[in-house]
């Protein structure tokens, strides 16, 4: 398995979606790349900061797929550099677009749909 493979089975893994067989040689893959291990940390930690979000806010919806756009776009945005410094000013502006995306998704006066004055439909 390659890291573009592995990168695309990440989301999938750290849900517990893959079957036995691809699990395991998933696994067996990462200790040969410290990036992918750095990808799967980062995915770890986006997903945890989603189902926290669900968690908390019952009316959130986050889409089918996002989780593994979002990772894909934060990849690119990364790639030929060391994956995430999470210290770094990158990763502040990605997490800041991130905020505005899920206020969006929890608020939908944010994304037009509703007149914040009125609370009718535009």
């Amino acid at each position: 398995m390659n890291c573009d493979e592995l990168a695309a089975l990440l989301p999938d893994l750290v849900d517990g979606a893959l079957s036995e067989a691809v699990r395991a040689e998933a696994e067996a893959a990462l200790p040969r790349c410290p990036q992918c291990q750095q990808e799967l940390e980062i995915a770890r930690q986006v997903h945890a900061l989603l189902f926290q979000l669900q968690t908390e806010h019952a009316s959130l919806h986050i889409p089918a797929g996002f989780e593994s756009r979002l990772l894909a776009k934060v990849r690119a945005q990364n790639s030929g550099k060391e994956f995430l410094d999470l210290s770094s000013k990158a990763f502040a502006e990605w997490l800041l677009e991130f905020i505005e995306l899920v206020g969006g998704l929890l608020d939908p006066r944010v994304n037009g749909s509703l007149s914040p004055h009125s609370g009718t439909v535009s």
